[in-house]
């Protein structure tokens, strides 16, 4: 965190201020614990890219979770809309860090 005259700023690195990743990595830690349909996600993922899907596997990540998100009610929802509706939970133990973390810097 700096502050300057124009405010403060912070740094929080994808997925959980620790590990390289990025926000669908975040993000997947918000899908509920036990949903059978993840588990599908990500083999269904490994599946289409064993098949010839062109998906890098430095991607695999933005399969899954929209793979997910495609399969919930609406389909496809954008992120926010999936926290909104409470399909994605903000309980997990990543997303209380990055709230503490947000009021810290911003609070």
């Amino acid at each position: 965190m700096f502050t300057t005259d124009r405010g403060r700023a912070g740094r929080w690195l994808m997925p959980d201020n620790k590990n390289p990743g990025i926000l669908e990595d975040f993000l997947a830690t918000l899908v509920p614990d036990g949903d059978p349909c993840w588990t599908h996600a990500r083999e269904a993922t490994a599946e289409a890219r064993r098949i010839g899907a062109p998906l890098l596997e430095q991607h695999s990540a933005k399969g899954h979770l929209y793979a997910w998100l495609a399969w919930q009610d609406p389909p496809g929802m954008p992120f926010g809309t999936a926290l909104t509706a409470k399909c994605l939970s903000h309980e997990s133990p990543v997303a209380r860090d990055f709230v503490a973390w947000f009021k810290r810097v911003f609070g």
